[in-house]
């Protein structure tokens, strides 16, 4: 068969694979048996945070009140208020519609950004396998959160830093802190980036500046609008988020991809030296600020996997060399993934 052919297969495979994977709990309906590992009180599937999501969709609808929606979920106005548009009866519905869009759109930035780091072809699919084929894609992408969204505009972010389209990059930013706060991992990637890079004391200095003022500007904005919420450290959260569901959550989100990293750290002398410290300082600074996220988030609020997978948008890519590595030492060479490259 023709390469283009070869390569539209495994395209059409992997669309189909995404809407495998996050079906099953697509609105919560948890098909089959997977309703009796999922979150419950007394008795009751949970709907967990994504409850103030749906208030926020009937207020912009003019349905519910904003007091409906507690702090610090008003913070997060962009995609409700996107799903009360909608000709979406159910406000959980309009939301994952959303999320699935979310979906798509973040495998085509993800394989951009792989190609943009230098895979090929098969590697890059591969990498979009990684991320499709995922505990978080599939327990949390479309259950009436925001992270499938978030997840597209940090890839969208990093996809931007590594072009050097700073003000597209700023206008993310931007967007992305009215969808969740998670987005803030873009300004130290950036500024990494810009002095790793030697891009000029000036440049580094100006838009460091302009990514954290649009940052304090925009959080100070929703604060005057929203009211004040500040996530307090404690230690009864620590020991309750110190619980086996928890820890397991995080363990299955950080997945396969982070324990390929955790290869590639093991031999960074060897895979390091023909990658360059301007590509890999701004990825682990992405890996680092995720596990510091996720630190706080243990102390400071109810913590799950939700947490550690904006670190796939970085350990995928160190997963990839460690796979470019592995087939280079079976003989199958940089560009013989097994998919048509």
């Amino acid at each position: 068969m023709h390469t283009s052919g070869v390569k539209t297969i495994w395209i059409a495979v992997l669309i189909v694979t995404v809407a495998l994977v996050a079906f099953p709990r697509f609105d919560r309906q948890d098909i089959g048996p997977i309703g009796k590992f999922t979150g419950k009180i007394d008795g009751k599937p949970s709907l967990g945070d994504a409850v103030f999501y749906m208030n926020y969709v009937d207020y912009f609808r003019g349905n519910a009140e904003l007091e409906d929606v507690e702090l610090p979920f008003r913070y997060r106005p962009l995609i409700p208020m996107m799903a009360s548009i909608l000709p979406i009866e159910s406000p959980m519905t309009a939301i994952n519609v959303i999320n699935v869009i979310a979906l798509y759109l973040t495998i085509f930035v993800l394989f951009k950004l792989f190609q943009k780091l230098g895979f090929d072809f098969g590697l890059s699919l591969i990498g979009c396998f990684l991320y499709a084929v995922s505990f978080p894609v599939f327990y949390m992408s479309t259950t009436g959160y925001l992270e499938a969204c978030s997840m597209c505009l940090l890839a969208t972010g990093t996809y931007l830093v590594f072009c050097r389209r700073w003000l597209f990059l700023l206008l993310t930013l931007v967007a992305g802190l009215f969808v969740k706060e998670v987005v803030v991992l873009l300004i130290p990637i950036a500024v990494v980036y810009l002095w790793i890079n030697k891009s000029g004391w000036k440049t580094l200095l100006i838009w460091s500046i302009v990514f954290v003022g649009a940052f304090v500007f925009v959080t100070a904005m929703m604060k005057e609008m929203f009211g004040h919420y500040i996530w307090i450290p404690n230690v009864e959260t620590l020991l309750f988020n110190l619980r086996p569901r928890a820890l397991f959550s995080l363990g299955l989100s950080f997945g396969l991809p982070g324990v390929l990293a955790v290869i590639f750290f093991l031999r960074y002398r060897r895979l390091s030296a023909r990658i360059g410290s301007g590509i890999l300082l701004p990825i682990f600074t992405g890996i680092l600020f995720t596990l510091l996220l996720v630190v706080y988030s243990m102390v400071t609020a109810y913590a799950d996997g939700r947490y550690i997978w904006p670190a796939v948008v970085f350990t995928i890519p160190l997963s990839l060399w460690v796979i470019e590595d592995w087939s280079a030492s079976a003989g199958m060479g940089r560009a013989k993934t097994g998919i048509a490259g």
